[in-house]
């Protein structure tokens, strides 16, 4: 206990001192980094839409020291320019560090020097973590690897121009799926289980949902409103499905796996059938919760494009069909898979408890 409660202090004082350092790191900077001092506000503009929606325009007048460069403590002035929605420009304040760029003599702002908020904010979740009873290292090492896994899926989808997107996208669907499960539960049977179970109900779950789609001809389903328009939309839409699918099966497939191998640490003798009904019911419990949880990630993605549809006049009806007509049938295929899960999950883990795991 006593051990416990040294680390937490060494890793507390650890987070306090990263963060201190990158408080004082502008001379790493090889852009200008300012220190605002003085903020006045030099002009407001409000402006009106023809649906009614106003926005303002402020123009700050911002006076500064810099940190680095030959002119470090020097004294500098700038304008910035942002809209109250700050939809794509940025209010600063008296306090901030903000990374500007020089043409000539003229200083403007590009950004809020933010790695501070970043060491602290991921020093407190490393200290959380460690608050907690469970092995650590395996987290960080699954992570760690799914990062590298993710990174390099990036670089090939940009070297090749996104031209065998859906193939790679499954194959690192599986990368990823391994590495966690071999990595938390080890060359077991129960993470053989747990894959075997994840990709079972993600392929069915995904090729029956395509299946339903093209018999109705995607009526409804508006691909082309993905972010951006990306294409191909077909191949860009089921990736995000399959990510998407994938995490929450595999979090379903670990829970009535790791219920099971327990219920039969417990009762050594317990059968096949028992374990397997045991299985359906923990699995029961577990759909309501999970639906809920991605309908509540589908409502939060999208609300700032449904307000923006509805405040320029648009029905429901029609927002709906335009904005949530993707997150929806994602959902719809997430709730396949969840239900699926339970089914296979209890099948597959019941007869490898009972034959292999005496």
């Amino acid at each position: 206990m006593k051990k416990n409660i040294r680390w937490l202090i060494i890793i507390g004082l650890a987070v306090l001192l990263a963060t201190g350092l990158t408080y004082f790191d502008s001379f790493m900077y090889h852009d200008p980094v300012v220190k605002i001092e003085k903020i006045k506000i030099n002009n407001k503009q409000t402006a009106t839409d023809e649906y009614k929606n106003t926005d303002t325009q402020i123009t700050q007048q911002i006076t500064g020291k810099l940190l680095n460069s030959n002119n470090r403590g020097k004294s500098v002035t700038f304008k910035n320019t942002y809209y109250k929605s700050q939809l794509v420009d940025t209010k600063y304040s008296v306090g901030q560090q903000v990374i500007l760029a020089k043409s000539g003599k003229t200083y403007t702002p590009k950004n809020v020097k933010r790695d501070t908020t970043l060491v602290f904010t991921f020093g407190l979740v490393i200290f959380l973590l460690y608050c907690m009873r469970f092995d650590r290292k395996k987290l960080f090492i699954s992570v760690l690897i799914n990062i590298v896994i993710y990174f390099g899926y990036l670089q090939t989808l940009i070297r090749t121009h996104n031209s065998i997107l859906l193939p790679l996208t499954v194959i690192t669907a599986l990368l990823i799926s391994a590495t966690a499960l071999l990595v938390i539960l080890g060359p077991t049977y129960p993470a053989l289980m747990a894959y075997s179970s994840t990709v079972i109900s993600t392929t069915t779950a995904v090729l029956l949902s395509i299946f339903v789609l093209s018999m109705t001809g995607y009526s409804g389903v508006h691909l082309e409103l993905d972010d951006f328009e990306l294409q191909p939309y077909l191949s860009v839409f089921l990736s995000q499905v399959i990510f998407s699918v994938l995490g929450v099966i595999l979090d379903e497939t670990m829970d009535i796996s790791s219920s099971l191998i327990e219920m039969k640490s417990e009762v050594s003798d317990v059968a096949e059938k028992t374990l397997f009904k045991s299985g359906i019911n923990i699995g029961r419990e577990f759909i309501g919760p999970l639906i809920n949880i991605l309908l509540f990630i589908v409502i939060a993605e999208n609300l700032n494009v449904v307000l923006l549809y509805l405040s320029n006049g648009n029905s429901i009806g029609y927002t709906i069909n335009m904005t949530l007509s993707l997150g929806i049938t994602q959902l719809l295929i997430s709730a396949i898979g969840i239900v699926l899960t339970v089914p296979v999950t209890s099948f597959i883990a019941s007869r490898v408890i009972t034959r292999r795991m005496k």
